[in-house]
């Protein structure tokens, strides 16, 4: 299925599609550059309602694209199979509707870091489920400040999706879990709050420190719906995603995604990621 957005690409992009089996090119910014060598593409799927993305990286190092697909926010994964190493990555996001979201450029050693969207020539050969090729190229170099960047970007790389199963349509164990972390905080039962986090969260509640304990309610409540309603939600292992809708304490309508991990057996609220929704 053809995505091109603009004519000008059809030749370049059908062209390089042989040329880079996964991925190509270059990013530079100033003294700073990356080499396109690998390529991986990921789903990311807030459930907001611009619909699900794909996450296209291309790198100077090997990506595992498992783990970023399953990560909760993929950059997190991304960054930290970057390590420190000296190299980097460029992040191209691509929309349900086949437009660009955005490119992010990142690189250690030495550190840089650079975000761009509506520049250059970007086209999709193929946007399809299961795999995506295209590319996306800035000939002329651009001013930013005292620097000057550039890019050739190709790529021609399968999607990996979300992992999992699909739970019920309560969300299953892990919904009813939620739901209970939801019911400890607006009440401020801090005993079952202790007990529906996850570890991370034990230092929210210290039994030795009531003001912390207090504090961190306040916070955890800020932005988080009362009640939610679970539109869908997928099952790994010993992590759960849960697509979300509620409305908060200050009857702002929320939607979005949340992580549950199940840990010594019961499945504990881990993090979200929610954004006001306009009625």
């Amino acid at each position: 299925m053809s995505m091109l957005r603009a004519a000008a690409m059809a030749p370049l992009v059908l062209s390089m599609a042989n040329a880079f089996a996964a991925g190509g090119g270059h990013f530079r910014l100033g003294e700073t550059h990356v080499d396109a060598k690998y390529a991986i593409a990921v789903v990311r799927d807030r459930g907001y309602d611009d619909g699900a993305q794909t996450f296209v990286y291309l790198g100077d190092f090997p990506l595992d694209a498992a783990k970023v697909a399953a990560a909760f926010d993929p950059e997190d994964e991304v960054r930290a199979e970057l390590g420190d190493r000296a190299g980097g990555y460029v992040r191209i996001c691509i929309s349900a509707d086949s437009s660009e979201c955005g490119m992010f450029y990142n690189r250690k050693q030495p550190d840089d870091s650079f975000n761009t969207s509506g520049y250059g020539t970007f086209g999709l050969d193929t946007f399809e489920p299961g795999r995506v090729a295209g590319g996306w190229e800035l000939k002329e170099p651009e001013s930013f400040f005292d620097q000057t960047y550039d890019f050739d970007l190709r790529f021609d790389v399968a999607v990996t999706p979300l992992p999992g199963k699909p739970l019920p349509a309560d969300g299953g164990e892990p919904g009813a879990a939620y739901r209970a972390w939801l019911a400890a905080l607006a009440k401020g039962d801090v005993a079952a709050l202790r007990k529906l986090g996850d570890s991370e969260h034990a230092y929210r509640f210290p039994e030795d420190d009531a003001a912390q304990v207090k504090e961190s309610i306040k916070d955890l409540r800020d932005g988080t719906p009362l009640q939610a309603d679970i539109a869908r939600g997928l099952v790994d292992g010993d992590s759960a995603v849960l697509w979300v809708e509620g409305t908060d304490r200050d009857d702002i309508r929320r939607r979005g995604r949340v992580r549950m991990l199940r840990e010594e057996g019961a499945w504990r609220f881990a993090e979200d990621d929610l954004e006001s929704v306009d009625d």
